[in-house]
């Protein structure tokens, strides 16, 4: 009985390695030293695992062969059954690979550790206020406390609303506004009823301590955190459907998106009136603003950048089209988050003169919904109807 000394295994095992050598390896290995950057993991080459594994499994079916024929166990034939198996399994490897760059455009792929929480009804929209995550669906409005790497369910709100369309906490007071079709509420803070204060369809929301700017259709109105009359409220008529608001209290601005641009409109007490415009080139799903950058997701055309710091003349930076379909956006620190449905969230570095993809972590399930927050960022997952949060300071 001939034993095949250990170098030859190693010798044999290095096979599928040596082939990483090659421009479609390298390719491989810089995804890991683009995600090392992130400080986040990465998923092995698929032709370098399956490489390895034909080798082990061609050495192994040549040596039962060699047994099974009752002839001497040669070295030769393992060696070439081997190397047959790990040529075979890296080129099959490789062309997965091949196939997986081409449908996510060569974005490395990322494996980022997160806390999960499952989730009632069917999630539809999400908020953030300090660390109070409030999420709302077919069921009403879960709120969620981060607490010790945890997600705790602190309350259970407005269970008896059929759809949530629209959802903010105002900051320090905590009211919570929750707009729908049939109109928008407002509850008091931890317990107690909700009040409608606005009958008609709700397709935004954004909140301050003191008021809810509320959408509705292409009029955008100013209702005082503590009324609770029915009644047409202060606000402005747009030229199209509001997709979303947010608020630039700083600059005592609200930004809204529409099916076609992105509007500044100035607050003097409870009035808006438009200052400024800028063109989308697809309807502003969701947007997010930091200082004078915005961020606005535009469904199949992208993420859009602008300059704001002139509101009335805002300024397009630069278009970042890496997603098939970029449904909702968030900013921490230097980085952009893009919810990309059933293709998980993109990480994109914004501390160059361009948007830099990172990597794109699949692992994070269809992300419909994407918030961020001191150091954290929240994820609607509705593959698995949970609430996801990573941690994405670095």
């Amino acid at each position: 009985m001939h034993r095949i000394p250990v170098s030859q295994w190693a010798a044999l095992a290095l096979i599928p390695l040596a082939l990483a050598g090659s421009p479609a390896g390298i390719r491989a290995q810089l995804v890991g030293d683009t995600a090392a950057a992130g400080r986040v993991a990465h998923p092995h080459p698929r032709s370098l695992v399956l490489g390895i594994v034909g080798t082990v499994v061609g050495g192994l079916a040549a040596f039962g062969f060699s047994k099974g024929s009752g002839g001497h166990r040669s070295v030769g034939t393992i060696a070439v059954g081997a190397a047959a198996g790990g040529l075979a399994g890296f080129f099959v490897g490789r062309q997965l690979d091949e196939r997986r760059a081409v449908a996510f455009h060569g974005t490395p792929q990322l494996r980022i550790p997160n806390v999960g929480v499952e989730l009632e009804g069917e999630p539809s929209v999400l908020a953030l206020r300090d660390s109070v995550a409030a999420v709302g669906s077919s069921a009403g409005v879960e709120m969620f406390a981060d607490i010790d790497s945890r997600l705790l369910l602190v309350s259970h709100r407005a269970s008896g609303l059929h759809g949530v369309d629209a959802l903010d906490i105002a900051p320090s007071s905590g009211w919570l506004a929750i707009g729908s079709r049939s109109g928008l509420y407002l509850y008091p803070p931890e317990r107690g009823p909700g009040i409608l204060v606005r009958r008609a369809s709700v397709n935004a929301i954004a909140a301050t301590a003191a008021r809810v700017y509320v959408a509705l259709d292409n009029r955008v109105e100013s209702v005082p955190v503590k009324t609770d009359s029915v009644r047409e409220y202060p606000g402005a008529t747009l030229d199209a459907p509001i997709r979303d608001l947010q608020v630039d209290e700083p600059r005592g601005l609200l930004w809204a998106s529409t099916d076609h641009s992105l509007v500044a409109l100035r607050i003097t007490g409870d009035s808006l009136a438009p200052l400024g415009s800028v063109p989308l080139a697809g309807s502003g799903l969701r947007f997010t603003i930091r200082k004078s950058l915005a961020a606005v997701a535009m469904g199949e055309k992208g993420v859009a950048f602008f300059d704001l710091s002139d509101p009335a003349q805002p300024k397009l930076e630069s278009v970042w089209t890496a997603a098939h379909f970029a449904y909702d956006v968030s900013i921490d620190g230097a980085r952009l988050y893009v919810a990309a449905g059933p293709e998980g969230v993109y990480l994109v570095d914004l501390s160059g003169e361009t948007p830099r993809t990172i990597g794109l972590a699949r692992s994070l399930g269809f992300a419909s919904a994407v918030v961020s927050g001191d150091g954290r960022t929240f994820i609607l997952d509705r593959r698995t109807n949970q609430l996801r949060r990573i941690v994405s300071s670095h």
